[in-house]
């Protein structure tokens, strides 16, 4: 792994050198920037339960059915398209290494964007008075935001890892993310109350998002989804091998 830190260099360079970097950022912020003025005329209304910041997670889906699929489609099938990748092979780098620094890469994108809302956090507190904002549950909600941010970022470095076109790349990364999202979110509620629905529950995104958001870390999503991601990084470096026996 010593190599993955100036692979991890050359792809976050990558992402700001063309345009790619700055528009997918730009989405981002100008979409949950206006989420975040929706949600706080919402709340002025009068009293709730709710919290700003609570329901701002509960959006996570959003970047993850549209971001994760525009920042991981170019990472290894631009490179196969372009012939770029048999000549990084030929540097004393590993396969693991190469697929570990654009996960990681991607990552990194991700969580900038995400901690860039940070600044919601502060306008809060600003307005907030005498009242402390209770910090729990919002580091708690980072987490959960990131944690199943990356899962899908190494589904996204998986479907790259089998095309070389970038759309083609892109649309299986949005099909398998909106699977284990949309649908898997629709079950329980078509099964809800059954065994079925509560296999499902404990499967659906949106379920350990609450749990997040609300300050509960249970260490049953923790495994489940850095697990997930392990496994996708390793089918993705074998199908990066797989191309030594072509």
């Amino acid at each position: 792994m010593k190599n993955v830190p100036t692979l991890l260099r050359r792809e976050l360079g990558a992402y700001f050198a063309s345009v790619l970097g700055y528009v997918v950022l730009m989405f981002f912020l100008v979409v949950m920037g206006v989420t975040f003025g929706v949600i706080v005329g919402y709340l002025n209304r009068g009293p709730t339960q709710l919290t700003a910041m609570k329901i701002m997670f509960s959006m996570f889906w959003l970047p993850s059915l549209v971001v994760v699929p525009m920042i991981t489609m170019r990472l290894l099938a631009e490179e196969k398209r372009a012939g770029t990748l048999e000549m990084l092979m030929t540097a004393p780098v590993t396969d693991f290494e190469v697929v570990s620094a654009k996960f990681l890469g991607a990552v990194a994108l991700y969580a900038l964007m995400w901690a860039l809302t940070g600044f919601y956090v502060l306008i809060l507190q600003h307005f907030s008075g005498s009242t402390a904002l209770d910090l729990g549950p919002i580091f708690s909600g980072y987490l959960g935001v990131l944690l199943i941010g990356q899962f899908f970022i190494a589904i996204g470095v998986l479907a790259s890892s089998m095309t070389k076109n970038q759309i083609a790349a892109a649309l299986m990364s949005f099909a398998i993310v909106f699977l284990l999202l949309i649908v898997l979110n629709w079950m329980t509620y078509l099964f809800e109350g059954g065994p079925f629905g509560n296999f499902f529950r404990f499967l659906s995104p949106f379920e350990h998002m609450d749990d997040f958001s609300r300050g509960i870390v249970d260490v049953r999503p923790l495994v489940l989804y850095l697990s997930g991601t392990g496994l996708a990084l390793f089918i993705a470096t074998r199908v990066v091998e797989s191309r030594k026996w072509r």
